[in-house]
């Protein structure tokens, strides 16, 4: 797929790694969506777009519903033209623990829901309605801060099973399905800081964009 021809969505696009890919993006040429339910966030990072000389549009996603989000792709056709690859990227805390208390477990499963999922599907229905052969690129940007590898690992698994059954879902819609994932690490010092922003998940989502053999499958990147 040609960068420089597609309407690239980003969601979570307010987070550093958003705002750095949304740039990224733009600056091969892109007309990107930037999608965030933090508008101020949101809002920073279109302004660093417009510097980068990008073709960009914001969209504020006042709640994840399921007619929100369908409504959203309709806004960004209208804005930016049918879309052709969706980065269904969110940032978690991993998948909770089988007895964790019940208010982290709804509201864990609510936000890899909301965040996968549905935005996941809709983007489906959206490049089936105007017969695009798309892309989705799943990447959950785990946010462990050094505890509980264990949980990165269940989450990642999870991911990849999503990945590979919508692949095989829509391969006949000719939609391709990936995605980059945290590699797992072990630091003797959990306390280390981690980058605020991932560049190995943007050359990733960069790379599965560019070829289109690209399906099914899952590229690791540095946590």
């Amino acid at each position: 797929m040609d960068i420089a021809k597609s309407v690239i969505v980003i969601t979570a696009a307010g987070t550093p790694t958003g705002r750095a890919m949304a740039e990224h993006f733009c600056k091969m040429g892109a007309r990107v969506a930037l999608v965030d339910t933090n508008k101020e966030k949101l809002q920073a990072s279109y302004k660093a777009c417009l510097h980068a000389n990008g073709v960009c549009y914001s969209f504020f996603l006042a709640s994840r519903s399921v007619n929100n989000i369908s409504h959203l792709f309709d806004c960004i056709k209208q804005e930016l033209g049918a879309v052709d690859v969706l980065i269904n990227y969110w940032q978690a805390s991993g998948l909770p623990n089988l007895l964790s208390n019940l208010e982290t477990l709804n509201s864990s499963i609510a936000d890899v829901a909301a965040n996968l999922y549905i935005f996941g599907r809709c983007a489906a229905f959206s490049m089936l309605d105007q017969g695009r052969e798309g892309l989705i690129v799943n990447i959950p940007e785990s946010q462990l801060n050094g505890e509980m590898t264990q949980n990165l690992e269940c989450s990642n698994a999870v991911i990849r099973g999503l990945t590979q059954s919508w692949a095989q879902e829509l391969e006949h819609a000719n939609i391709r399905v990936a995605g980059v994932l945290s590699r797992s690490t072990h630091y003797k010092n959990v306390q280390k800081k981690r980058s605020a922003i991932n560049y190995d998940m943007i050359d990733g989502a960069a790379y599965i964009v560019e070829n289109d053999s690209f399906t099914g499958r899952i590229l690791e990147a540095r946590g």
